[in-house]
């Protein structure tokens, strides 16, 4: 019905059920191709020209031993919360927590859904019927949907989508960012979100519509998608991103590396001309952590950076060292702060 692990993905077995032995090889074999194992975080800036060049052996030279206590990341809180999946007949499925970096995974089978709280059991009824998936922060989950398209779901992101999909259209709902890899069929696969809807036939690409978000945005992988928004559509190719902004209803493209933007789902994540407190904000739902800012820093100032899922200790380092900032560790929560003249 629904298998739940840790570090997994699909394939078809040569008699056509899906094997959950191969969905998990897949994605094992996927990650260890694609994921980019880094020492640190680095790369980190306020501008985009400057180099960070100092090591993390000297900046852990910055303080004295007595400062330890404060910034001894085993005593950091991280989120307690797990994925968590409703099936249509009000069944939740919790999914234990798995170590750091580790990405959950749902397969469905749609031919094992129970319907037993349903009166009708056609192929029309059973398009209308949804499950949703959610994640919490510092959590990723990858879901197969019952037609093979496989949906990875990053931190603080929303899925709803039917338990088996029709002859007429293969629609979700999106709040959050995901990454979709479409099986190819001549039945449109659409994404909906709250301010704009993106139609497909078979494709590899990246949504991000939050909540709270100044834009949404869609990064196209392979193949081509269309986006209708605010009565206005367009056609994205590949290595572009279209983002719509919230508030004009504008809509624009520019060229992308793609793979380097959607290597969240590969366990690293790539910031690019963020605001200091769109950084700490992407980091604190990355990692899983509540991130405090007491600092200083220019809302004018851009920062670059790749994360490690891994090593929240060497990405906090090193974005201290491109900020020129402090932190500490105060009730289990990361304190960014100004360095004080007797440090």
């Amino acid at each position: 019905m629904w298998h739940v692990s840790v570090d997994a993905s699909y394939r078809k077995s040569q008699s056509g059920r899906f094997n959950s032995k191969r969905f998990v090889a897949y994605i094992r074999k996927s990650e260890k191709r694609k994921k980019i194992r880094i020492a640190f975080a680095y790369s980190v800036s306020a501008a985009a020209s400057i180099a960070l060049l100092i090591t993390l052996s000297a900046y852990l030279n910055l303080w004295s031993p007595g400062q330890k206590s404060v910034r001894d990341f085993s005593l950091l809180s991280f989120s307690a919360d797990s994925v968590r999946v409703e099936l249509n007949n009000g069944e939740f499925i919790k999914k234990m927590k798995g170590s750091s970096g580790s990405l959950s995974v749902v397969e469905e089978r749609a031919d094992d859904i129970s319907l037993t709280n349903l009166s009708a059991t056609t192929e029309e009824s059973l398009a209308k019927v949804y499950n949703t998936i959610s994640t919490p922060p510092g959590e990723r989950v990858a879901i197969m949907l019952s037609d093979e398209t496989i949906v990875y779901l990053t931190s603080n992101s929303y899925l709803k989508y039917p338990s088996r999909f029709d002859k007429k259209s293969r629609e979700v709902t999106l709040v959050g960012r995901a990454y979709f890899e479409v099986k190819k069929s001549s039945v449109p696969f659409i994404v909906n979100t709250s301010d704009m809807n993106i139609e497909v036939l078979g494709t590899s690409f990246d949504v991000e519509s939050r909540s709270n978000g100044t834009s949404s945005s869609v990064i196209l992988v392979e193949g081509s998608v269309k986006v209708l928004a605010d009565g206005k559509s367009k056609i994205i190719y590949p290595n572009e991103q279209m983002s719509l902004h919230r508030q004009t209803k504008e809509m624009t493209v520019k060229s992308v590396d793609s793979k380097l933007m959607t290597m969240w789902k590969d366990g690293v994540l790539i910031v690019h001309g963020q605001t200091f407190k769109e950084l700490t904000e992407s980091l604190a739902s990355w990692y899983g952590v509540v991130i405090e800012d007491r600092t200083k820093v220019s809302q004018t100032e851009r920062f670059n950076g790749r994360f490690d899922r891994e090593d929240i200790e060497a990405a906090i380092k090193a974005v201290c060292i491109s900020a020129a900032i402090d932190y500490k560790i105060e009730n289990g929560r990361l304190i960014l702060e100004e360095i004080r003249n007797n440090r």
